[in-house]
């Protein structure tokens, strides 16, 4: 049964035992990190970006006409990569 009553303030809502058993988790399970979750991001450095731009432009991804996609690189004098 839900308490009735006054509330004071701003509070939270109170989360269910199963997100609250999930968040529990995620430090040991959760979503992979290269770094500390807890620290400010940092900026991208130019060897991360110039790694980036070329993923971008030497992959394609396609979709078959089932719907599939996959990825395949792209020919190095393809005029749409210019």
């Amino acid at each position: 049964m839900a308490r009735l009553g006054r509330t004071t303030g701003h509070q939270q809502p109170r989360k269910s035992r199963g997100l609250r058993f999930t968040e529990g988790l995620l430090p040991i399970f959760g979503p992979a990190q290269v770094s500390d979750p807890t620290k400010p991001s940092r900026p991208d450095t130019d060897a991360e970006r110039q790694r980036e731009t070329d993923l971008r432009t030497q992959l394609v991804r396609i979709t078959a006409p089932d719907g599939s996609t996959y990825v395949i690189e792209r020919p190095v004098n393809d005029p749409e990569k210019q």
